[in-house]
C-alpha cells in the first residue's frame, strides 16, 4: 500500500510506515498513534517504551485490586461477615447475610477502601485489553495507525470481490487493471488517537471509478516477519541498529561526491547513533 510520495505538510519524501502528526508537527517514523496520556506521539522509537508504560501500569491496577481485595477479605472472615445477622435500619427486621448485604456493608463501613478496589478492578480490565491489543498487532508487525487501514482494506476487498462474482454470473464486461491505484485510495491519513481513527478518517469507501475490476487476491503484510522477529524489531529499532547507520553513512558519503548535491548534504562523520530523548 506504500507508494513513494511527499508528504504534502512538510514536502519531504514519506518513508514506509511513517506519517505526519499534526499535534507535535514532526513526521513520526512507524507511527503508532498520538497518545494523549503521554501527549506525544508513539512511533519507532519510543513505542517499545509504551509498551513497558502499558505493562507497568498493568502490573500496578492489578497489585492494587489484590492488596485492596485482600484488606476486605481479611474483615469479611475476621468479622465472618457471612455468618451474621444484619438488621434492616428501617424496619429491624433481621436479614440474612448474602453478597450484596454483605457488599453494601463494606462499602458503608469502608467506602475508601472498596472505592480504590471498584477503580483498580476496572482500569485492569481495561488496561488488559488494550495492552493486549498492542501485544497483538505487535506480534504482527503493525502499528495502530496500520491496523485501522487493514481494517478498511479488508471491507474494500470483499465488497469488489463479490461485485467481482456477481458481475461474473451475470455476464458483464469485467475490466482488467491492476488494483494497486485503487487500494491507495481505501486509506486515509488521518489523525490516530489512543481508541483509532477518528470517525470521518477510520474507513473510506471511495474507489478509483465505477468499473468492476478483479480485486485479486488479498494483500498480505509484508512487514509480518514472525512473532519473535516482530518483537525484536519493536525492542531494538531498525533505524537505531549499527547496519541501519552504516547505509546511511554511506549514501551521505555517495551524495558529498555528486558536485550537484555536495552543498545538500551533511559530513558523512557527523552521522551519529541517534539518542532517544
Amino acid at each position: 500500500l506504500y507508494t513513494n510520495k511527499l508528504c504534502p505538510t512538510l514536502q519531504i519524501r514519506k518513508i514506509a510506515r511513517s506519517k505526519y502528526d499534526r499535534f507535535s508537527g514532526r513526521h513520526v517514523p512507524r507511527f503508532d498513534h498520538f497518545c494523549g496520556w503521554l501527549n506525544q506521539a508513539v512511533g519507532e522509537r519510543n513505542y517499545r517504551w509504551f509498551l513497558l508504560f502499558l505493562a507497568v501500569h498493568v502490573f500496578m491496577c492489578g497489585y492494587g485490586t489484590w492488596a485492596m481485595g485482600t484488606v476486605l477479605y481479611g474483615e469479611i472472615m475476621e468479622k465472618k461477615l457471612f455468618d451474621a445477622t444484619f438488621f434492616n435500619a428501617v424496619t429491624g427486621a433481621e436479614v440474612k447475610a448474602n453478597n450484596i448485604i454483605v457488599i453494601h456493608y463494606l462499602f458503608n463501613r469502608h467506602f475508601q477502601i472498596c472505592g480504590v478496589t471498584l477503580l483498580m478492578s476496572v482500569m485492569l480490565v481495561m488496561l488488559s485489553i488494550f495492552f493486549g491489543f498492542h501485544l497483538y498487532i505487535t506480534s504482527r508487525n503493525m502499528t495502530t495507525n496500520e491496523f485501522y487501514k487493514w481494517r478498511s482494506v479488508v471491507r474494500w476487498h470483499k465488497r469488489e470481490r463479490k461485485k467481482y462474482e456477481d458481475a461474473l454470473k451475470d455476464g458483464k464486461v469485467v475490466g482488467s487493471k491492476s488494483n494497486a491505484g485503487i487500494l491507495s485510495k481505501q486509506v486515509t491519513d488521518g489523525d490516530v488517537g489512543c481508541t483509532g481513527m477518528t470517525a470521518d478518517d477510520s474507513s473510506s469507501d471511495v474507489i478509483a471509478d465505477d468499473a468492476i475490476v478483479d480485486p485479486g487476491p488479498m494483500p498480505e503484510n509484508i512487514y509480518n516477519k514472525g512473532i519473535i522477529a516482530n518483537f525484536l524489531e519493536v525492542l531494538f529499532p531498525l533505524s537505531m541498529q549499527d547496519e541501519a547507520i552504516e547505509r546511511l553513512r554511506a549514501s551521505l558519503r555517495e551524495c558529498s561526491n555528486k558536485d550537484s548535491s555536495k552543498q545538500n548534504c551533511p559530513p558523512a562523520e557527523k552521522v551519529s547513533k541517534p539518542k532517544v530523548i
